[in-house]
């Protein structure tokens, strides 16, 4: 892996374009492909399983979204891509969920059978690969958020592999230095009062935050913004390796600590783990094989480690049917706070059942760089202690 930001970016064609988030890049891109190449009734293939901010941009570009399902694997099917195309189809979306990478090869092939874009979402990941393939090189356009990988309020940045008209940012406002400097003086607070009291929860701050929402009947607009540079000065002198393998170590521990647990499967661990370099456990996501599936050998030396590429940027488990927010308010009382995805997804509900497990039984555990280890005992304790 690069060791620096003008490593990594040394992958790419093209320098990036800095906005205030991933959405407003996702916004601009529609807009801009709309612009050169218009369809009278343009429509964008996304996977079923989005935040409804995605949809909210979608709508307001004056696009149609076409949904495809998503698995508890967090992969899909192209075949079910390809038949969802027409002649109206600008674009295909693609996402490596929670920093979880998936071969983008055959759809990247479709597309340009095709003649249409792909689209290629890195927002929750950050100098990974795949097969050693850089993410976000295999699209035409790719997006990354700083927000979500370095703890930051606001930044994003679009890299395009692929320019076949002028592009010029259609940003009109930024986002202030104050706002951004404020807000990370605060988080930088916090997180130096979790080192010191060990994590615990002391002023009884956290709560679980309010499902995203999405009114079809209200006209959609957004104001694209540019990123600060107090946020660009901060990328740029932060070293990512050390936030990657501080991310890797904590999902490495968790892994570690709650692999022989039988309420829950952490997503993506055949892909993504191994053990003397054969991977010992089948990852298995029906109710029964949640219950049933033990790795081959779980004694206490036996370690999983991470393949090379896995930047995460949570970990995400797979719950039984009904516990997911029972097991979020006990992790919550010990002083952690859990995300459960996008729970006002999926889109297209009725053809796409396999994202609906993920919108009733996805939770996701924290991993970032800010977690200190008190806290990440915390959480295997009490995911080890919980009753079900």
């Amino acid at each position: 892996m690069q060791t620096d930001l003008k490593q990594f970016l040394e992958c790419f064609p093209q320098e990036p374009h800095y906005y205030a988030n991933a959405g407003h890049v996702f916004y601009d891109i529609m807009n801009w492909i709309q612009e050169n190449r218009p369809k009278s009734k343009p429509n964008i293939i996304m996977p079923a399983y989005i935040p409804a901010k995605l949809y909210r941009f979608i709508l307001a570009a004056g696009y149609k979204p076409k949904f495809y399902d998503v698995s508890t694997e967090l992969d899909f099917s192209v075949d079910e891509i390809r038949s969802l195309i027409d002649d109206q189809t600008q674009m295909v979306f693609a996402i490596h969920y929670f920093g979880i990478p998936v071969d983008l090869d055959p759809l990247k092939q479709l597309t340009q059978e095709q003649d249409l874009f792909l689209f290629e979402d890195c927002a929750h990941t950050l100098n990974g690969s795949w097969q050693g393939k850089t993410l976000g090189t295999t699209g035409d356009f790719a997006i990354f958020s700083i927000r979500k990988m370095l703890q930051l309020h606001c930044g994003g940045f679009l890299m395009l592999n692929k320019q076949p008209w002028p592009f010029q940012p259609s940003r009109t406002k930024k986002v202030s230095n104050f706002f951004t400097g404020y807000h990370i003086v605060g988080s930088r607070i916090k997180y130096s009062l979790n080192r010191l009291s060990r994590g615990r929860n002391l002023f009884q701050k956290i709560s679980i935050p309010e499902i995203g929402y999405i009114d079809f009947n209200e006209k959609q607009t957004v104001t694209v913004k540019r990123m600060d540079r107090l946020s660009q000065w901060y990328l740029s002198k932060s070293k990512l390796s050390t936030l990657i393998e501080k991310r890797r170590e904590n999902v490495r521990f968790l892994w570690n600590h709650i692999r022989d647990l039988e309420t829950f499967a952490p997503i993506g661990f055949d892909r993504l783990s191994e053990i003397n370099n054969t991977v010992r456990h089948s990852n298995s996501h029906s109710d029964s094989e949640i219950h049933n599936s033990q790795p081959a050998e779980s004694s206490a030396d036996q370690k999983y480690q991470l393949i090379n590429g896995y930047v995460p940027f949570s970990l995400p488990i797979l719950t039984l049917a009904g516990t997911r927010e029972f097991i979020q308010k006990e992790l919550l009382n010990c002083g952690i706070m859990c995300y459960i995805g996008w729970s006002e997804a999926p889109f297209g509900m009725k053809e796409c059942r396999k994202a609906e497990q993920l919108q009733s039984r996805l939770l996701e555990l924290p991993v970032h760089h800010y977690i200190n280890q008190y806290q990440l005992d915390t959480m295997a304790d009490c995911l080890n202690g919980m009753k079900l």
